[in-house]
């Protein structure tokens, strides 16, 4: 009937775990983003349903998504030591409107990375 777990303070309990399918998600979003611009750009006529529908998708799904996505990796890096710091919120502005980004993103966080790999050696 009741819970007998001790209720722990937050400075007791153990760091959540922060791993995901960050970067998978951040690059089928992108991927996705892409593909419908350019259906957009060169298939579509503006004012249609179907072009309504691709826009939409683009600019109320996918974009928002590969910025979560990447939003979630810099905090997943952050448990791991690596700090990506105050630019992981311009990366992550950008994404909203140009999900490519995250492609120079990855480039960044690789070097990140790696750096620390170094370090610890």
């Amino acid at each position: 009937m009741f819970d007998s777990d001790p209720v722990l303070h937050p400075d007791d309990t153990e760091d959540a775990d922060e791993t995901g399918p960050w970067l998978a998600v951040l690059a089928a979003s992108a991927v996705v983003w892409v593909a419908l611009a350019v259906v957009d750009w060169r298939l579509l006529s503006e004012g249609t349903f179907v072009w309504v529908t691709v826009r939409s998708l683009a600019t109320l799904v996918f974009a928002p998504l590969a910025a979560a996505a990447l939003l979630q990796d810099t905090r997943a890096l952050g448990v791991d030591g690596v700090e990506v710091g105050p630019v992981k919120w311009a990366y992550t502005a950008v994404a909203l409107f140009f999900p490519p980004v995250s492609g120079l993103y990855l480039c960044h966080r690789h070097l990140l990375v790696e750096r620390r790999a170094t370090a610890l050696d």
